[in-house]
């Protein structure tokens, strides 16, 4: 085991070495991902109104700037520098338990947000669990972007070139014809893209897209792979909320796999930062088993049991001697 005066000297010495990379200018800027609201049948995509309020209080009460995902757009073009700590509230796949149990508090406070839509759900009929055109129509009016999320919400993984085109296409005329113009600002359907997908949306004229992994956005990020943090009844107490919206990007780099679809039960992902590696810990999901090895400001990580047709989300963290938080997250999920 290395000790800590060790870590601080190698520390020191990585500073010296990699001055590029050891510094950012980038702000706290944390993008949120809700899904649904008062919906305790669904404890991994719903959270409950109250810990949303509480959520949103403690934004306000510390000053948080909570912006329009449009804002973002010329953050990444370098025409606007972001607030210290900023905050983006987005909400996927508009489901009317949103509309009836999030959108009130946001519109109390006249918070913007944004939420991602597939046109093919959207209906006026009582029983669904999805939002009407007149609900969204209230939204827009009210703070709120509407954005493409794909007309059909199926995995972009699992279709052709020629349809995922026609599905981003025609989602966003629809949303436009019914709502007036909107952001170009994509979601894929469950986070699910690659290389050649993030290309098309690029070619697309989109400005930026998201994903489904967990960490804070910086300038130097896949535009068309950006992080959101995922808030549930499971995964967000506002402990954990706490520290997400503090939380700072690691910076990683000479990332050794750069894509996110796998084809085998094992993969090895390698990454370096201006931290000794000794000083972060790295986590997988679903059950998947990971070994970390380090060698100076390296992460090794072996990754096994990876299982076909399962989405895995690895986070890497640190906590610093101030207690700030560092993250790097990333999504890979295996096709074969």
């Amino acid at each position: 085991m290395i000790s800590n005066f060790t870590i601080k000297l190698i520390f020191l010495i990585l500073c010296f070495l990699f001055p590029k990379d050891t510094k950012s200018d980038d702000s706290n800027i944390v993008v949120l991902m809700y899904h649904r609201f008062n919906e305790n049948k669904y404890p991994s995509t719903s959270i409950s109104k109250v810990l949303f309020e509480e959520h949103i209080n403690f934004l306000i009460e510390e000053n948080i700037k909570i912006l329009p995902l449009s804002d973002l757009i010329n953050y990444f073009k370098m025409k606007k520098k972001l607030p210290e700590r900023s905050v983006f509230i987005t909400i996927d796949d508009a489901f009317k338990s949103f509309y009836h149990h999030g959108f009130p508090i946001l519109k109390k406070h006249k918070l913007p947000f944004s939420i991602f839509v597939s046109s093919d759900f959207v209906s006026s009929e009582s029983n669904s669990d999805s939002m009407s055109w007149s609900m969204l129509k209230e939204i827009s009016e009210n703070n709120g972007l509407v954005l493409n999320h794909s007309k059909s919400h199926m995995s972009f993984l699992e279709i052709n070139r020629s349809d995922l085109i026609k599905e981003v296409i025609e989602n966003q005329e629809i949303i436009e014809k019914r709502l007036g113009v909107q952001p170009k600002i994509f979601s894929y359907p469950f986070g699910e893209s690659n290389s050649d997908i993030e290309g098309l949306i690029k070619m697309l004229n989109y400005e930026f897209a998201f994903s489904q992994f967990s960490a804070p956005i910086q300038k130097n990020d896949n535009k068309f792979r950006l992080p959101r943090f995922s808030l549930n009844n499971e995964f967000g107490s506002l402990k954990r909320f706490k520290t997400i919206v503090k939380s700072k990007p690691l910076n990683a780099y000479d990332i050794s796999f750069k894509d996110t679809v796998v084809n085998s039960s094992s993969f090895r992902l390698n990454f370096k930062s201006n931290f000794p590696s000794e000083m972060i810990n790295c986590f997988i999901n679903n059950y998947a088993k990971l070994r970390k090895k380090n060698f100076l400001n390296e992460v090794q990580l072996y990754i096994e049991n990876l299982r076909i047709g399962t989405r895995y989300r690895i986070n890497c963290t640190l906590i610093d001697q101030k207690g700030d938080v560092f993250w790097f997250g990333k999504m890979i999920k295996r096709l074969l």
